[in-house]
């Protein structure tokens, strides 16, 4: 293989020998270091090949041996540079394209990002881009071990991270961070204390001794199980007292909006702006604007995949929509509604632990501002547990006298 490709390389000829002597011609050449291969014998003549630089110096030996040489073919990279030397376009264009290839090979092509969770898709995109890893970046640039660790270190909710560089195309391989569980010391004594106030639904105690009946009320910081217990001989014994108090809670928040205020809203009008990123340099094409001092924007990009290899240029596209103040006045009716949905999202967010089994609302107009106070009826667990200190004065204060009145 690699003889053909050096053949190839330095051109080579077929020719044809006939004469008296065709042998001897052979024989001579051989002598003077003239390398000839691919002999065959056709009648009175023989056929072969040899370098085409050898072919010019083989005609006095030819005379000595009294035979006639005819070239039958002509083959290799000289043979087509005299034949195309007219056609310098095509060289050219050749050697472009070599160098065409090589350059952008030394770039990023494609970018795949894969374990990603709760950590989005862009916002990984736009870590990467800080760290000098994207789409047309120089990849004798692109430090794939230093990238995962400064990104690892910036960025909590990534546990592990590996980025990969195979030719032009990069892998990053993501693994987010788990909480560790939160660890509670069994050992260490403690009581079950109400965190809010509310009326005692159920008790189920796992450990502790329950100073609370079902049905009753506590108010917040008010012990329900108690960590201090005794033994059958009468000996105080300290415990982690742990329970699950579900109780009924009063939840109040109060939500509010002026009843004249100013809003952005689209007039109808917009504008378009272009760009394209080749190997990283953005290249602007279109330059719309809008007139209006707000504005809002959506941008979208698209990469062309021919034959699924995405290609390192980008097309962004952001549209920009013009937006006009617009005054709106509230009455009763949407006031209720737009406050409605606040405590909605409150309802949502905050009280996400609790189970809503009743909302009151109450409206109020006071100085040109609408007020919506909102009680929420709620079921929740209201246990906390409370450490109980080692020394005995702290333990006598935080034990319940009426419960110890009752034994």
């Amino acid at each position: 293989m690699l003889i053909n490709i050096l053949r190839t390389l330095r051109g080579y000829v077929g020719f044809e020998i006939s004469g008296k002597y065709p042998e001897r011609f052979i024989n001579i050449t051989s002598r003077n270091g003239i390398r000839i291969w691919g002999v065959k014998r056709s009648g009175d003549s023989f056929s072969a090949f040899m370098y085409m630089s050898d072919y010019r110096r083989i005609r006095p030996l030819a005379r000595r041996a009294g035979v006639r040489l005819k070239i039958t073919e002509k083959s290799g990279m000289p043979s087509y540079i005299i034949r195309y030397r007219g056609r310098v376009g095509v060289v050219f264009g050749a050697c472009a394209f070599i160098i065409t290839v090589f350059v952008m090979s030394l770039f990023i092509w494609s970018v795949d990002i894969t374990g990603l969770d709760t950590v989005s898709l862009s916002e990984m995109r736009e870590l990467l881009r800080e760290q000098g890893l994207y789409i047309g970046a120089f990849k004798p640039s692109v430090d794939c071990q230093g990238i995962a660790r400064e990104i690892m270190i910036n960025k909590k909710e990534i546990g592990w991270m590996a980025v990969n560089v195979t030719g032009s195309y990069a892998s990053v391989e993501v693994k987010e961070d788990t909480p560790a569980p939160k660890v509670t010391e069994i050992d260490s004594p403690c009581n079950v204390k109400a965190e809010r106030d509310g009326r005692i639904l159920s008790i189920d105690t796992e450990q502790g001794v329950t100073v609370i009946t079902e049905g009753s009320g506590v108010v917040a910081g008010q012990m329900i199980v108690s960590g201090v217990t005794s033994d059958a001989l009468g000996g105080v014994r300290l415990v982690h007292s742990k329970a699950r108090v579900m109780a009924q809670t009063e939840r109040r928040a109060d939500f509010s909006s002026e009843k004249s205020f100013s809003v952005l809203k689209p007039d109808g009008g917009s504008a378009v702006r272009k760009r394209l990123r080749i190997i990283g340099m953005a290249i602007p094409y279109a330059f719309e604007s809008v007139s209006s001092p707000y504005s809002m924007r959506d941008s979208y990009s698209e990469c062309p995949s021919p034959l699924g290899v995405d290609l390192p240029v980008e097309r962004e596209t952001e549209l920009v929509y013009s937006l006009e103040p617009f005054d709106r006045q509230l009455d009763d009716d949407s006031a209720i509604e737009l406050l409605t949905v606040q405590s909605r999202l409150y309802e949502t967010f905050v009280l996400s632990d609790c189970t809503v089994t009743a909302r009151d609302f109450g409206l109020s107009l006071s100085d040109g501002s609408y007020k919506l106070a909102v009680t929420y009826t709620c079921v929740e667990d209201i246990a906390y547990t409370s450490p109980i200190a080692t020394d005995e004065n702290t333990v006598l204060l935080d034990r319940d006298p009426e419960a110890e009145k009752e034994e």
